[in-house]
């Protein structure tokens, strides 16, 4: 999923390795990059928050 407009700003995360790699490794499950997968995630995130 990408957005139809630039992000104005890159949001920068701060994770330890360990976690790094379980988000990469979920990504991978997936099929998408770390990127799109924290994309994604922030986006459904953002969804229950707003609901």
């Amino acid at each position: 999923m990408r957005l139809a407009t630039a992000m104005i700003e890159d949001i920068k995360v701060r994770v330890s390795a360990e976690q790094k790699r379980a988000l990469r490794a979920a990504a991978v499950k997936q099929g998408l990059t770390l990127s799109q997968y924290v994309r994604e995630v922030a986006t459904k995130a953002a969804a229950r928050a707003a609901a």
